[in-house]
């Protein structure tokens, strides 16, 4: 068959809080996915709204971009609303005839490429599968839960009907795509990955570590931002001094409930509110003056985080989360989810104990070094075109 060079990346789910646009680990993903196929001749195309055109321009990403008219904040409105206008595709995208690469299974990600596929039978439709969520999810609300799981449950029944192939970023996710009557033949294992050269290079330079602690994610509930400020408490009790640095975006109200709870904890010594950070070079020197990486998150799929943090030399503290237990192994220290009590003791025992975390330093930095993007990138591109 004749190999497509051209592939449009659908991403409708960037939002903006403070006029920044947010980042998630799977928004990382596709964009490094799409950076190495234009490095191997494949043109690329970009469906997404303001926001998504302006955090692909920081991340170095240079497409055609195409411009969805939907909302860019975070909230019930703006998913609605992003959930509505999924039908309304830009004309010069009607006749598109390549690959056509949804970056998520949601809705209004998935709709677009269905509608494209449709009308062109030729083209090739893939869906990323990052995982199969449940109905009530922990650290968020109801509402919140249901519409997640309404829209991505709609974005896997067009996925089921018009996609040549489901890329389940994990086993445990693919296992979970067939339970839900995903056809076992669309369903191909993919991975994410790290710039591992360039982080060493980076890390190599910075000979000071000042700060002690490190989270970097989605400001929200289901992440474990607000787990982390109770541990953090814990750790303090036991090494006044420590600092704690947090990297991410969030909701006006998850930020304002952040703040509140570290002043009534009286920790405002002790944790910063950084934020978003794009520029990779600022992120990784950033991560390479701190001393551990904690992610007590509730739900996750890969968890690009924890392999920029090995790449970088911090150990990670991490609850234990089954969809990410087989991609890490021992190689990080897991905590039973929800108990930020011992969370905050495994913390303390690596900053008192310098020999344990050089072991942890040295067994993630081997580990992770056989995640590159590029492969990645060259396996996904074979898997789509072989359908």
């Amino acid at each position: 068959m004749d190999i497509p060079l051209k592939a449009l990346f659908i991403a409708n789910g960037i939002g903006v809080e403070n006029g920044k646009p947010g980042i998630s680990g799977g928004d990382m993903r596709w964009v490094e996915i799409a950076k190495k196929w234009q490095d191997m001749g494949i043109e690329i195309h970009v469906l997404t709204q303001d926001a998504g055109i302006d955090l692909s321009k920081r991340l170095g990403l240079t497409a055609e971009f195409h411009k969805m008219e939907m909302p860019s904040e975070y909230s019930v409105n703006g998913y609605l609303l992003r959930a509505i206008n999924s039908f309304r595709i830009p004309k010069e995208l009607k006749e598109f005839d390549g690959i056509i690469y949804s970056s998520t299974e949601h809705w209004y990600d998935v709709i677009p490429g269905a509608l494209i596929k449709r009308k062109n039978p030729r083209s090739k439709f893939a869906v990323v599968a990052h995982w199969v969520a449940p109905l009530i999810r922990t650290g968020t609300s109801k509402i919140n839960s249901i519409l997640f799981y309404i829209n991505q449950r709609v974005g896997y029944l067009f996925g089921k009907r018009y996609a040549d192939i489901f890329l389940a970023v994990s086993e445990p996710t693919g296992n979970d795509l067939k339970r839900i009557g995903i056809p076992k033949s669309k369903i191909r294992i993919v991975e994410a990955g790290v710039d591992y050269e360039k982080i060493r290079e980076i890390a190599l330079q910075i000979k000071t570590k000042d700060i002690e602690g490190v989270f970097m994610k989605r400001f929200d509930g289901t992440k474990g931002i607000f787990d982390v400020i109770e541990i953090w408490e814990h750790v303090v009790s036991e090494i006044p001094n420590a600092t704690l640095i947090l990297i991410g975006h969030g909701t006006k109200a998850n930020i304002n409930k952040l703040e509140k709870m570290i002043k009534e904890r009286e920790l405002d010594g002790n944790i910063r509110i950084i934020g978003p950070i794009y520029n990779f070079e600022t992120k990784f020197k950033m991560l390479a003056r701190s001393k551990v990486f904690l992610l007590p998150s509730y739900e996750e799929n890969w968890a690009i985080v924890i392999g920029e943090a090995m790449a970088t030399g911090l150990p990670v503290v991490c609850y234990d989360i089954p969809e990410i237990r087989p991609i890490w192994g021992d190689n990080v220290i897991w905590v039973p989810k929800g108990n930020k009590i011992e969370f905050a003791e495994r913390v303390i025992e690596l900053l008192k104990n310098e020999e344990l975390i050089k072991l942890y330093r040295k067994k993630g930095i081997n580990f992770v070094k056989k995640y590159d993007w590029k492969e990645i990138a060259r396996k996904e591109f074979e898997y789509i075109i072989k359908t």
